[in-house]
């Protein structure tokens, strides 16, 4: 089927538009974490790691409209990608999503272990963190190549979706036990902390669920109608039709990309600190607007 012209470009802008905002954001939350040393806590190590992975994310995930566009010949899109640039796209664009998706797994051991270990938690060194986001980047990095290699080789989409499946239902499954652990134990904890680092370990700590739930209720429903459709089990979507169906799967996609977009801000409403350290660059930054401004200007 074809897409008219007007909605290529509408879609094409809407994609654009959110992994500008995802590009944008992230970026100035990497940046207040740099300039602001009590962001960089241990705790936030984890949270960082995310942060990049969500930059990236929004920084490649633009050229997937490309090719999707092009399998709807739309008139706007003449673009033909080299073998070499298919497979460098075919790699990037699972391994950051996959990457973020991992060290939200990861961001949920580490809440478990601060709430229910909090003493063994404050005693982990700071190069555990940095072997820990390593192991997050290479182990997403492998499963992007698996994937790759099983799509390649294989001669089937499906066998490098399954691989791709698996392992994300591996992480849901694991972020599903860690913070049921941690809900049970803030229910039926017999002795709970009051002092000052334990409220504000738990307080992160729901501000991490909360920023984990809302991220995967954006995610997971382009990764369920990935599934259904690669499962030949759209009977179920039957009484849509071809050009709504590409009109949803282009939505679902756009609300994939923007579960990398509400963690700075979750942030923002949740920690005291990232807010009060945006203010502070907004301020300076238009202090030296200011500054900069000639005086006949003014």
């Amino acid at each position: 089927m074809q897409l008219s012209s007007s909605e290529c470009i509408t879609w094409f802008a809407a994609t654009l538009t959110v992994c500008a905002a995802i590009v944008t954001v992230n970026l100035l939350s990497i940046i207040l974490f740099i300039k602001n040393r009590s962001l960089r806590t241990r705790a936030m190590y984890l949270v960082i790691s995310l942060t990049i992975a969500d930059m990236f994310v929004g920084g490649f995930s633009h050229l997937h409209p490309f090719r999707l566009l092009s399998l709807y010949s739309c008139d706007i899109v003449k673009m033909n990608f080299s073998r070499e640039l298919n497979v460098i796209i075919n790699f990037l664009f699972p391994w950051f999503p996959l990457t973020s998706l991992t060290n939200i797994a990861v961001i949920s051991l580490d809440r478990m272990h601060a709430t229910i270990r909090p003493f063994r938690h404050r005693l982990i060194k700071k190069w555990v963190y940095g072997v820990t986001i390593a192991g997050i980047w290479v182990l997403a990095a492998m499963v992007s190549t698996a994937t790759l290699i099983l799509q390649k080789y294989e001669k089937e989409w499906s066998h490098g979706l399954y691989l791709w499946q698996s392992y994300c239902c591996l992480c849901l499954f694991v972020i599903c036990v860690f913070y049921s652990s941690i809900v049970v134990k803030f229910l039926c904890g017999a002795h709970p902390q009051h002092h000052g680092a334990a409220n504000k370990q738990r307080k992160l700590t729901v501000t991490l669920f909360i920023m984990t739930i809302v991220s995967l209720l954006m995610w997971l429903p382009h990764a369920v109608y990935i599934f259904l459709l690669f499962q030949s089990l759209t009977s179920t979507m039957e009484f849509l039709s071809s050009e709504k169906l590409v009109r949803l799967e282009f939505f679902l996609f756009i609300l994939s990309l923007m579960n990398s977009l509400v963690n700075p801000i979750v942030y923002t409403i949740r920690m005291p600190e990232f807010r009060k350290a945006l203010l502070l660059l907004f301020k300076r930054q238009r202090r030296q607007n200011v500054r900069d401004t000639p005086l006949h200007a003014l």
